[in-house]
């Protein structure tokens, strides 16, 4: 079972409140699990700068049900969850947008080092098919590099390199395809990126 959460915040709230990278977000999703310290993280995040909107969009995926944060605005449309239901993840084929984070380990350093070109990405969204039982269409694949997502976390700054990818997909292994789509795709899950948002194909809503 598994619970997708969709919230809005303004930008002068989100100014209000610090919330000002990705630490600071990831800091503030977990205060809607309370009484978990210690455990395991079971949930994913996206978040959305809707600069026509005025305000952030945060998805949350979650193999529990978030509790809406006291600070968060009290609308009924500004903090909804909703169950999915497991018939969602039964379709052939799907439209997806993943935000993600692709790496490569430099044999030199030994550090994790961000994927740039188109064909390194292509080939890092394949393998991650082929070990989350799903295979992207090459032909209606569409890469936008974000660059840098800087976050400041014990007084250091840090950051990660963003890459969406958007088009369709289809199924390959229906058991590791759940799995994958719970636990999330490639690394820096715990700061906005691994979410695949879905949309069966021939359906207009997620």
């Amino acid at each position: 079972m598994s619970f997708l959460t969709q919230a809005f915040l303004d930008f002068e709230t989100a100014s209000r409140l610090r919330l000002l990278d990705s630490y600071d977000w990831h800091q503030l999703v977990w205060r809607a699990f309370p009484g978990r310290d210690g455990q395991t993280r079971d949930f994913l995040t996206r978040l959305d700068r809707r600069q026509a909107e005025g305000n952030y969009r945060l998805l949350i995926l979650s193999a529990q049900p978030p509790l809406r944060p006291e600070e968060w605005p009290t609308e009924t449309d500004a903090w909804q969850t909703r169950e999915i239901p497991p018939s969602f993840l039964a379709h052939p084929c799907y439209r997806f947008h993943l935000r993600a984070n692709p790496t490569r380990r430099d044999n030199a350093s030994r550090k994790r080092v961000p994927l740039r070109t188109d064909g390194e990405l292509r080939a890092w969204l394949e393998r991650k098919g082929e070990q989350n039982g799903f295979a992207a269409d090459p032909e209606a694949l569409r890469i936008l590099q974000e660059g840098r997502r800087w976050f400041r976390k014990a007084g250091r700054e840090r950051f990660h390199h963003a890459v969406d990818f958007e088009g369709t997909l289809r199924v390959r292994d229906p058991a590791t395809f759940a799995a994958g789509f719970a636990k999330g795709i490639g690394s820096a899950k715990a700061f906005g990126f691994g979410l695949l948002a879905l949309v069966p194909v021939g359906q207009t809503t997620t």
